[in-house]
C-alpha cells in the first residue's frame, strides 16, 4: 500500500516554526488585486472527531501508541498546523442536518435546500460560485475530488441544477464551464444526451477542447483544458478508497500537485478546490479504517498546498474545512471504557466496499444460498473475516459471534432482523433491520462495527449528523485573518471572494434560463 504520510514530525515542526506572527497576519499586505493563489479544501463528512481519529491512528503506528502525548503531537495533521482557526455552521436552508448539495453555501455564499445545486430553495434564482468569479478575473480553476466529478460538492462550483442526481446535466455544464483542470474521479454517463444541449456529455467536452487522461504522466503530453481521472475506477466512478488504491492509480495528493504544477504559470494565479469525498462515504458505511486513511490522504493533499505556500507565502491563501459530520463517530466506546486501541485497525486490510465487491462476490459465487435455520458460518467465512478484518472467530465473545451469525443469515439467507414482526419495509429492509445495518451489506458492517468497538470507536448513525456543529475551519496566508471566529458556512465563500477581490457574494447568474438546466 502506498505511504499515507508525506509529512513527518520534523516537517510538522518546520511548518509550525514557519507560521510566525508576521506571516499569519496578512492585513498589512492587502493588495488591491487580492490573493493570487487560492486553495479551498473540503473534507466531506469531516468534523473534529474524524480529524482526531486520524491523528490518533497515526500515533498508534509509532512506538508507544496513541496514549503517548509525544506521538499525538508528531501525528498532527497538516491542516491542524494552520495558524488561523474558526468555526462554521453546517445547516441548510430547510433543515438542521444538511446534505452535501447544500455545499452551494460555501461555493456560492447562499443557503439552499437539500439536493439543490447552485440555485435558491425555490429553484428560480441561480448564483455564480466563487470559482466562476475567480475564473472571470482570469484565474485558472482546478476542481478535484476523490468521488465522481459531477458529485454534489465539486458540482457546486460550476453547475446549477434542481437535483444533485442529474449527473448528465451536471457533466454537460462542467464541459461548458471552461475550467482548466478537473481531476480525481470520473464524470458519469458520458454517452447520455439527457441534458440542455441534447448531445452526449463526451461530445460536449470534445466540443469545448477538453482532453481526457488517466495518469499524471499523460498530463505532460497534452496542453489546454484537461480532465485527469483515475485509471481504475469503481464505486460510482469515484477513486478507490486510499487503502484499496492499486499501484497504477494516483493519489489525491498527487493529482493536487499536478494541478498546482499545471496552473501555477497563469499570470493571474489560480483557484483550486479539493474535496476528500470518500471520507463521507466511509462514514456512511461506518468503516473507520477507510474513513481515517482517506482523511489522511486528504491531509496529504493539504501538504502539497502547504509546500506551495512555503514558496509563495505573500500571494497564497489556503482554507480547509468540512461540510458536516457523517456517521456520528465517537472516540470512546462503553465496552472499552477509557481505553483506545487504534492499532487494532491495522488488522483490516480492505475497505467495506472492496470487501463486498470482490471478497464476498467470490464467496457467493462458490457457496449456495443458506437455510438460516440449519446453517451456520462456515470455516471459509471465518477465514475471510479473519484475513480481512483480523477478527479470529475463537477470540470473539459469544455476543460478537451471535452478531456475525445474524449478519451471515441476513446476507446469505435473506433473513431480516425482525422478519417475524410486522415492521414496514424500507428500501428492502425492515425498520429494525435498517437500523442495524443502515442499508449496507450485513457482514461487512458487522465486521467494521466489532473491529471499531475493539479500537474504542463507536458510530451513532449511517447518515449525516449535526454533531458537532459547527465544523472547524483552518486557514493560512493572504487575508487568512478573515476566517477567525464563528460564522455561517455561507461566509466561507464570501471570505474567499473578499480575499480575491471578486464582486461581493452572493452574485446572481444572469445567464440562467430556469428549470434547473442552465445555458
Amino acid at each position: 500500500m502506498k505511504s499515507m504520510f508525506i509529512k513527518g514530525a520534523a516537517a510538522g515542526c518546520a511548518l509550525a516554526t514557519l507560521f510566525t506572527a508576521a506571516s499569519v497576519d496578512a492585513r498589512p499586505s492587502r493588495a488591491s488585486n487580492g490573493a493570487k493563489y487560492v486553495f479551498f479544501f473540503l473534507g466531506d463528512g469531516m468534523a473534529s472527531v474524524q480529524m482526531q481519529a486520524a491523528e490518533a491512528y497515526k500515533a498508534s503506528l509509532m512506538e508507544g501508541g496513541e496514549d503517548d502525548p509525544t506521538n499525538l503531537k508528531a501525528g498532527t495533521l497538516n491542516m491542524n498546523l494552520l495558524p488561523i482557526s474558526g468555526m462554521a455552521t453546517t445547516y441548510s436552508d430547510t433543515r438542521l442536518i444538511t446534505d452535501s448539495a447544500a455545499g452551494t453555501a460555501f461555493a456560492c455564499g447562499v443557503k439552499t435546500a437539500a439536493g439543490i445545486i447552485g440555485l435558491n430553495t425555490d429553484r428560480n434564482i441561480a448564483y455564480k460560485s466563487v470559482a466562476e468569479l475567480a475564473h472571470e478575473q482570469g484565474k485558472s480553476v482546478g476542481i478535484i475530488s476523490s468521488v465522481s466529478l459531477p458529485h454534489a460538492t465539486p458540482a457546486s462550483y460550476y453547475a446549477k441544477v434542481n437535483s444533485r442526481n442529474n449527473y448528465t446535466e451536471i457533466g454537460y455544464q462542467a464541459a461548458l464551464s471552461g475550467f482548466e483542470f478537473f481531476g480525481g474521479g470520473q464524470f458519469r454517463y458520458m454517452s447520455s444526451t439527457d441534458n440542455a444541449g441534447g448531445i452526449a456529455v463526451s461530445e460536449a467536452f470534445a466540443n469545448n477542447d477538453y482532453t481526457f487522461v488517466s495518469s499524471i504522466e499523460d498530463l505532460e503530453h497534452v496542453s489546454g483544458k484537461v480532465v485527469c481521472s483515475v485509471a481504475t475506477s469503481y464505486d460510482s466512478n469515484a477513486m478507490p478508497y486510499h487503502m484499496d488504491s492499486p499501484p497504477e492509480n494516483f493519489t489525491l495528493a498527487e493529482v493536487t500537485a499536478a494541478a498546482i504544477n499545471r496552473l501555477q504559470n497563469d499570470p493571474d494565479g489560480f483557484f483550486i478546490s479539493v474535496e476528500g469525498g470518500k471520507i463521507d462515504w466511509a462514514g456512511h458505511a461506518n468503516d473507520a479504517k477507510a474513513n481515517i486513511t482517506d482523511t489522511i490522504a486528504f491531509d496529504d493533499a493539504v501538504g502539497e498546498a502547504l509546500a506551495f505556500y512555503n514558496e509563495h507565502p505573500a500571494e497564497t491563501l489556503i482554507v480547509v474545512t468540512g461540510d458536516h459530520e457523517t456517521g456520528g463517530m465517537s472516540i470512546g466506546y462503553t465496552g472499552t471504557k477509557y481505553e483506545t486501541a487504534f492499532e487494532t485497525l491495522e488488522a483490516q486490510t480492505i475497505s467495506y466496499d472492496l470487501f463486498n465487491r470482490q471478497i464476498m462476490g467470490d464467496y457467493k459465487s462458490s457457496h449456495t444460498w443458506v437455510d438460516a435455520e440449519t446453517s451456520n458460518i462456515d470455516a471459509d467465512m471465518m477465514d475471510i473475516i479473519s484475513n480481512c478484518f483480523g477478527l479470529v472467530w475463537t477470540d470473539l465473545s459469544e455476543y460478537q459471534q451471535e452478531q456475525l451469525e445474524a449478519a451471515y443469515d441476513r446476507e446469505l439467507g435473506g433473513v431480516k432482523a425482525d422478519s417475524r414482526a410486522s415492521g414496514y419495509d424500507l428500501n428492502g429492509y425492515t425498520d429494525v433491520d435498517y437500523t442495524i445495518y443502515g442499508g449496507y451489506k450485513a457482514i461487512a458492517v458487522t465486521c467494521t462495527h466489532i473491529l471499531n468497538q475493539e479500537s474504542g470507536l463507536y458510530w451513532a448513525s449511517t447518515s449525516h449528523t449535526a454533531v458537532p456543529v459547527p465544523v472547524p475551519v483552518m486557514a493560512v496566508g493572504f487575508d487568512a485573518y478573515r476566517f477567525n471566529g464563528f460564522y455561517d458556512n455561507t461566509d466561507i465563500a464570501k471570505f474567499l471572494g473578499q480575499a480575491m477581490r471578486t464582486p461581493a457574494l452572493p452574485v446572481q447568474d444572469p445567464d440562467y434560463t430556469g428549470g434547473g438546466l442552465a445555458y
